[in-house]
C-alpha cells in the first residue's frame, strides 16, 4: 500500500508541469510588441481577419487581401498610389482586383493613377477587358464622385484615363463578391459630399468609413460639394446600424477612419452623440434668432474642441459650417 501511494503521489506530482505547460501565456504590459510594419513610408495595421488598414500615403487606405487577389478602398493622395501598391506587395503578390473610391477628395482618390500603372491597369492580356480576361482592376465609385473626379478642383487637376472610375452607381448600394466574402458599398448622400460611399466587408466584419468617419478632427463638411450636417449624421447612424460589438459595447466590428485609429462601435457612437449634441445646441440658437457672432461667443464646441478641434477645423469653423446649414433650413 505504501509503494502504491507513493507511486501515486509521485506520478500526480510530475503531472503538476506538464499541466502548466499547457496554460497560455500572457503577454507582460512591459515586454516590448512587434515593431510596425513599414514599406516605403506606409504603415501596414492588420484589422481583423484578411483586411489591413495602410496609413502614411495620405487618408487611410483598406486593403483585403486573398486568394483571388486584392481589393483597395482608397488610394491616397496625388502619385501615393505606387507606395499603397508596393505596401500591399509586402502581404500578397496576388493582383489588384477592385478599387474602390469612397469620395473624390484628392486624399482619396488622389492615387488612382499610380495605383493602377502599378497594379497593372484596367486591361488584360492582349487588351481585352479584364473583367473577361480574369486580370485587370476594376474601379468602383459613387455616380456622383466620379463627375467631381472628372471636374478636379483647386487642388486636384481633373481626373482622365484609368483615374477615372470604370463602374458607377447611384442607387443605396452597390454589392460584389471579393476573396469569399459579400462586400457592400452603400451610398451616404449628402454627408461630407453628394458622393460618400462606406465600403461593409461583411466576412471581415470591418467598415471602411471613408471621410464620413474620423478620430482626429471635426468631420469635414463640405457644403459647396452637398455636404451637410444631417447627412452627415445619418451616414454615422447607417454604420452604427450594422457595427455590433462583441461585449460591453467593445471589440466585434472594427471601423477604419478616414484618418485616425481602427476603432468599434463605441468610438463611432461617441462621435455621432458629439455631432448630435453640438448640432441640438446650434439648432436652439438659430431658433432664437442669434447671429454667428452671438454663437461663437456662446462656444457649444468647448467641451470637444480639445479633443477635435484643429487648424483645419477649428470649433469656431465648424460652428461657421453648422450654422450656415441650419440658417438655410429654417
Amino acid at each position: 500500500m505504501k509503494t502504491r501511494l507513493a507511486v501515486l503521489v509521485f506520478a500526480a506530482a510530475a503531472a503538476i508541469p506538464t499541466q502548466a505547460q499547457q496554460v497560455p501565456t500572457v503577454r507582460a504590459l512591459t515586454e516590448p510588441w512587434p515593431e510596425i510594419v513599414k514599406v516605403d513610408g506606409i504603415e501596414i495595421l492588420h484589422v481583423q481577419k484578411n483586411i489591413y488598414m495602410l496609413v502614411g500615403g495620405g487618408a487611410n487606405v483598406t486593403a483585403q487581401i486573398g486568394d483571388e487577389g486584392v481589393l483597395l478602398v482608397d488610394t491616397g493622395g496625388i502619385d501615393q498610389g505606387e507606395k499603397i501598391v508596393a505596401a500591399v506587395r509586402h502581404l500578397t503578390k496576388k493582383p489588384v482586383r477592385y478599387i474602390i473610391n469612397t469620395s473624390a477628395d484628392v486624399d482619396h482618390a488622389g492615387g488612382n493613377a499610380s495605383a493602377m500603372k502599378a497594379g497593372g491597369g484596367r486591361l488584360g492580356a492582349n487588351g481585352i477587358p479584364g473583367r473577361t480576361a480574369n486580370e485587370g482592376i476594376l474601379e468602383i465609385s459613387t455616380e456622383n464622385a466620379m463627375n467631381r473626379l472628372l471636374k478636379g478642383g483647386a487642388n486636384f487637376p481633373p481626373a482622365e484615363g484609368e483615374a477615372v472610375p470604370e463602374s458607377t452607381f447611384f442607387t443605396p448600394r452597390k454589392s460584389l463578391y471579393s476573396n469569399g466574402e459579400a462586400v457592400q458599398i452603400l451610398f451616404q448622400p449628402a454627408a461630407h459630399t453628394d458622393g460618400d460611399a462606406v465600403v461593409f466587408f461583411r466576412g471581415s466584419d470591418v467598415i471602411s468609413a471613408g471621410e464620413v468617419f474620423r478620430t482626429d478632427s471635426y468631420p469635414i463638411i463640405d457644403a459647396a460639394a452637398g455636404g451637410t450636417i444631417a447627412g452627415e449624421l445619418a451616414a454615422l447612424n447607417n454604420i452604427l446600424d450594422i457595427t455590433v460589438p462583441e461585449r460591453n459595447e467593445m471589440g466585434g466590428t472594427r471601423v477604419v477612419p478616414a484618418y485616425g485609429r481602427i476603432c468599434n462601435q463605441s468610438d463611432v457612437l461617441e462621435y455621432r452623440d458629439m455631432l448630435t449634441i453640438i448640432r441640438d445646441r446650434i439648432r436652439d440658437m438659430v431658433a432664437k434668432n442669434m447671429t454667428l457672432a452671438q454663437v461663437k461667443a456662446a462656444r457649444p464646441t468647448l467641451e470637444y474642441d480639445a479633443l477635435y478641434g484643429t487648424k483645419a477645423v477649428s470649433g469656431d469653423k465648424f460652428i461657421e459650417v453648422v450654422y450656415s446649414d441650419l440658417s438655410k433650413k429654417k
